[in-house]
């Protein structure tokens, strides 16, 4: 027993730390965080329990405060992954059972310490009516959470498989429960080794559940770092070789600043329209504007092109600066994923859909998208069906035209 929860605490410690380690979070992975901590808490509280008590009520029967906490947290979970603008401090309230339970809970603990004789009534009421509490939770939470991800649009695909998978391991208590009442009469099993199977039951649950969020995480990372990759594309045997490589550092901005013409072209026309139709191919097919990182010196290493001969494709052939290039396609997707959220009538998560479209700036994808459609992302949640629907539109349709090859 004390191996499975001290490999669980151990899941869910490695899981948390991933999520710190990230630097490209989505605003719903804080409550994941929080749902982090409270399993890495509840199996460490377990590990003292079993490894400290030699008293086998305390270590069959004393509820753990925390399980009352996971509903509330994966359905806010759920509902931060639906809407950005979805506050779950104004649900506060649905955590008010986990802090009363706590409180009962070290109550008991300091009595068994120093009056165990009377802790055991007092225990004895608390797993009564904490073990109907976390019945409930467990089937009412889960229930709604499932309900809440079939409107998930097809492009919270991991999420939405975490979300069903997490949901289902939180049923598994109810349906335990359900299981030892219809036995429990024929007398199959004695009332120790029972507990001993639904303990290890539930603590193995536990830790599937840490093995799914990093199942997730890992997933997550992946599909950044897929853009990092060298992506080996053929270089023309006529390019001109590079006479030196100076490095230049770029800010994000959304003014684009007119580009000089009257530099010389070092290449053809011929080659340009060469590189363009690679960098496009690139583009689509890898999807590395998506690396929120990514800078020219970085998208020339990825096309095996000479850094100068990348900027004078853009500037000269494609009329357009590095970022602003990068950026219509990362709006592009935007806008994309939005008109899908709109025909689906499912309330967009806008900050989410830019952060994975590679925007790094909360400002910068405010001004860039304003600049896009006429509309800041608070007038377009708040603006009509219709008439947003036909600016998106019109906007996406130019976007498709501006990042066509010359």
């Amino acid at each position: 027993m004390e191996y499975i929860i001290a490999l669980g605490a151990f899941q869910a410690l490695i899981a948390l730390s991933l999520f710190i380690g990230n630097r490209k979070r989505k605003p719903a992975d804080s409550l994941l965080n929080w749902l982090l901590i409270c399993l890495f808490s509840h199996l460490t509280i377990k590990f003292i329990i079993y490894a400290v008590s030699e008293n086998a009520m305390i270590q069959n029967a004393f509820n753990t405060f925390i399980d009352l906490a996971y509903g509330p947290l994966l359905w806010m979970y759920t509902n931060k992954v639906l809407n950005d603008r979805y506050r779950p401090q104004r649900y506060f309230y649905l955590l008010l059972p986990t802090l009363a339970a706590a409180c009962v809970f070290f109550t008991i603990a300091v009595k068994i310490i120093y009056h165990p004789a009377k802790a055991e009534s007092l225990l004895a009421y608390y797993n009564n009516i904490t073990g109907y509490l976390i019945l409930a939770s467990g089937i009412i939470y889960p229930v709604m959470t499932l309900m809440l991800c079939y409107r998930m649009p097809a492009f919270w695909r991991s999420e939405q498989q975490l979300i069903r998978r997490m949901s289902t391991c939180f049923l598994v208590g109810p349906a335990l429960w359900l299981i030892v009442n219809i036995i429990q009469p024929f007398q199959l099993l004695n009332t120790h080794d029972l507990h001993i199977i639904i303990r290890i039951v539930a603590y193995s649950n536990l830790l599937l559940m840490s093995v799914f969020i990093i199942r997730y995480r890992m997933v997550m990372q992946a599909i950044n770092n897929e853009t990092g990759d060298d992506v080996e594309l053929p270089v023309p045997p006529d390019m001109p070789e590079p006479v030196m490589l100076v490095q230049e550092k770029e800010n994000l901005s959304v003014t684009v600043q007119p580009v000089s013409m009257t530099r010389k072209a070092v290449l053809s026309e011929t080659q340009q329209a060469l590189i363009a139709e690679r960098l496009a191919l690139l583009m689509e097919e890898k999807k590395v504007y998506s690396d929120p990182d990514l800078t020219l010196e970085k998208l020339a290493s990825l096309m095996k092109t000479p850094r100068h001969h990348l900027s004078e494709v853009l500037n000269q052939y494609l009329h357009r600066s590095f970022y602003q290039f990068i950026n219509d396609y990362r709006m592009q997707k935007v806008l994309n994923l939005l008109d899908q959220c709109r025909r689906q009538e499912v309330t967009p998560n806008i900050l989410s859909i830019a952060y994975e479209a590679g925007f790094n700036s909360k400002s910068a994808f405010n001004q860039y998208f304003k600049k896009t459609t006429g509309f800041t992302p608070t007038e377009y949640l708040k603006q009509s069906g219709d008439s947003v629907s036909v600016s998106i539109k019109e906007a996406l349709s130019a976007l498709q035209r501006s990042v066509q090859t010359h």
